[in-house]
């Protein structure tokens, strides 16, 4: 491994999947404002939610397969470039014309796709050019780039829609994605030695290494166990922050605002304290106490009364803040623990169980919000969040 210049590498690579990631969240963000403002339907709705994640759920493992089989940089860029001429496509369809609701949803289902390839090549990446021992802070500074994109892309998606229309705000996402492929091409990223011959084993056989190599380390295995249920858990709990604002503590449009605003300022800090500090302490200890912040703050706003926003505004900032202290270090873990020409297939399959676990999620939270209060679903997810942590801290 190179490790000569691994922080000048780093600043280019994120810089460029800065200005991807930031078109992507803007354009994601204007095309569901364009279909709820042009068929205000909730089946048109439902199904560019699952346009939007299930596809990279369904094609995670076969794209992790293909990761790991050819060349990482190249597989982030074509990545880059088919999310870009799908935003073309759909541009110059709605330049020309009134593009039809199913053309729309492909689209996001074709984004969908590529975020398959790219997650994967770029978590795989990140151990063939960063030292060991800098992992979790190279996974801070992923978090916190990531953080800042979804922050900001829909307020720059928002802002253009206020002055234009979709089709424009579909050609920043073509400029991000030129801008992103453009510093990888003169980025050196090592090519990983195949264990064997291409063509000797079977895409079925390398798919089932990937799952074998995660199988086969308890500890790791574990903790994906419990990333997974807390995904379930944390995920869905995401939308239901206004209803929170609205129905427990009465307040309005502008409340359910400072609420978000501050979970975000806590998203940011958390990635910004691990890009710091990330690589002085163990990552399993980080882990859990990330999870340990997360459950607790979650409980106590679930059993606030009504009259206490602001405390609830405060630990809302600690919800986001936990959420990189977790995740990342758990990002960081796998890349220490799983041989470099397997980490694009388990890092799929991590993906892809979190994702496939999210509409469970969303329809248990749903039942609880129903049959008891969104206080309560607050509450019994943050004593969910805290036993998980117990189990991930007896993790060895």
């Amino acid at each position: 491994m190179e490790n000569k210049n691994w922080k000048r590498k780093f600043i280019a690579i994120y810089t460029g999947q800065f200005f991807s990631l930031l078109s992507s969240a803007a354009v994601q963000f204007s095309i569901i404002w364009w279909l709820t403002e042009t068929t205000g339907s909730p089946l048109v709705l439902t199904l560019a939610g699952l346009a939007g994640f299930l596809p990279q759920a369904l094609v995670g493992p076969l794209a992790g397969t293909l990761t790991d089989r050819y060349s990482r940089k190249m597989m982030m860029i074509l990545a880059d470039m088919t999310v870009a001429l799908g935003s073309l496509l759909l541009f110059t369809s709605m330049y020309f014309s009134e593009p039809s609701i199913t053309l729309v949803v492909l689209v996001l289902v074709v984004r969908s796709l590529a975020t398959a390839f790219h997650m994967p090549a770029m978590q795989a990446t990140v151990p063939l050019l960063a030292p060991e021992e800098h992992l979790t802070k190279v996974a801070g500074w992923g978090q916190t780039v990531s953080s800042v994109s979804n922050i900001a892309g829909p307020a720059v998606g928002m802002s253009l829609l206020a002055v234009s229309s979709l089709e424009w705000v579909l050609l920043l996402d073509v400029l991000g994605a030129v801008i992103a492929s453009s510093v990888l091409l003169f980025i050196r990223i090592p090519r990983v030695p195949r264990t064997e011959e291409k063509g000797s084993s079977s895409f079925m056989v390398e798919m089932k290494e990937g799952y074998d190599a995660l199988v086969k380390h308890p500890a790791l295995l574990k903790l994906t166990i419990i990333m997974t249920v807390v995904a379930l858990l944390y995920i869905p709990l995401g939308t239901y922050f206004p209803l929170m604002t609205r129905n427990h503590f009465e307040k309005g449009v502008v409340e359910a605002g400072i609420v978000e605003i501050a979970f975000a300022v806590g998203l940011i800090a958390g990635g910004s304290i691990l890009g710091v500090l990330g690589d002085r302490f163990d990552k399993v200890k980080t882990l859990v106490s990330g999870m340990m912040l997360m459950g607790v703050a979650l409980f106590i706003s679930g059993m606030l009364s009504s009259s206490f926003f602001y405390i609830f505004m405060v630990l809302s900032g600690l919800v986001g803040l936990s959420g990189p202290l977790f995740s990342a270090p758990f990002y960081a873990y796998i890349q220490t623990e799983i041989e470099p020409h397997l980490l694009g297939r388990v890092f799929s399959l991590v993906t892809s169980l979190s994702l496939l676990a999210t509409p469970i999620g969303y329809a248990l939270a749903g039942v609880l919000i129903e049959l008891a209060s969104v206080a309560a679903l607050f509450s019994i997810t943050g004593v969910l969040i805290i036993l998980n942590a117990v189990a991930a801290m007896k993790t060895k």
